[in-house]
């Protein structure tokens, strides 16, 4: 078994393309809220006691969001109290929980996204779907930091001939832009430089094709298959309205029936996979550890 991090990248963006595309579109509160849960625990189970600073965070923008939609909207039939001559209702307060649970969730898969690809992987999966965007990727990658570092030069180099002054607030701008103007100048110059290095080497010449040390196991095909399966899954369900719910005038979820049930638990079963396969590695590491 093998942890998130270790899978072959198209996998691992195939299901945080389905789980993210699924919390974002599908708003019933048990999704929603298995979502933010679940999400949640993989990113804690991935960052591990780093992620105490990002839930705080999260946590205090769903609050805010959250009581803010009962500011700005006063749609809805049950009036819980007044504000002002302005009445604050139960279901825009339910609106603007279940809205703030299902971004904050959002955001919980996007860091973990983030967690688990990094530069490379993501070159990985650019290049076997548009190996000329995986080229183009690489290229922005590379420049950004060499714009920074070039800034850094530029900046030393012009306040060690008294060009660049910080001494107020003008000075910091004047200084800044003619910075920005040289650096600017220098990564054009350094683009037309590569690009027609790369067309003396004949690149664009032919088609493009791409390599990668990546290697698409039967475990990488058989996590694809399942997230996309029970997405669609979920997906099905939700077109059969068995997952609807309206806010106003009043809330009211669908009837619970066998297709809703379906859809809840296959969301379940998508959202978990992750956290499930990285904890019984863990466990496995543990045991293999204590029985040495």
């Amino acid at each position: 078994m093998r942890r998130i991090r270790d899978m072959h990248p198209l996998s691992v963006t195939v299901f945080f393309v389905c789980v993210t595309m699924l919390a974002m579109s599908v708003s019933h509160p048990a999704v929603t809220a298995a979502s933010l849960v679940l999400s949640m625990l993989l990113f804690t189970v991935l960052k591990g006691a780093k992620s105490i600073r990002t839930h705080i965070l999260i946590l205090i923008f769903f609050i805010i969001f959250t009581l803010i939609n009962p500011v700005i909207s006063h749609k809805g039939s049950t009036v819980l109290f007044m504000v002002n001559d302005t009445p604050v209702t139960l279901e825009s307060l339910l609106y603007g929980l279940n809205a703030a649970a299902g971004l904050c969730s959002v955001f919980y898969w996007v860091f973990s996204f983030s967690a688990v690809m990094d530069s490379e992987r993501m070159l990985c999966v650019f290049g076997l779907i548009s190996p000329r965007a995986a080229l183009v990727a690489s290229c922005s990658i590379r420049y950004l930091t060499l714009i920074k570092a070039q800034y850094r030069r530029t900046k030393l180099s012009m306040r060690a001939i008294g060009l660049y002054t910080d001494g107020n607030i003008i000075d910091l701008i004047r200084g800044n832009m003619r910075v920005f103007s040289s650096v600017i100048g220098w990564a054009l110059e350094n683009g037309i430089a590569t690009a027609d290095s790369m067309a003396a080497r004949g690149c664009g010449s032919t088609k493009r094709t791409a390599f990668s040390v990546k290697k698409f196991r039967l475990g990488d095909g058989i996590f694809m298959a399942a997230a996309l399966m029970l997405s669609a899954l979920c997906v099905a369900c939700s077109a059969l309205g068995s997952l609807k719910i309206t806010f106003y005038p009043k809330t009211v979820l669908a009837p619970a029936d066998a297709a809703g049930f379906i859809g809840i638990a296959s969301f379940i079963l998508l959202a978990v996979m992750p956290s499930a396969i990285e904890t019984g590695v863990k466990l496995k590491w543990r045991r293999s550890m204590s029985e040495v």
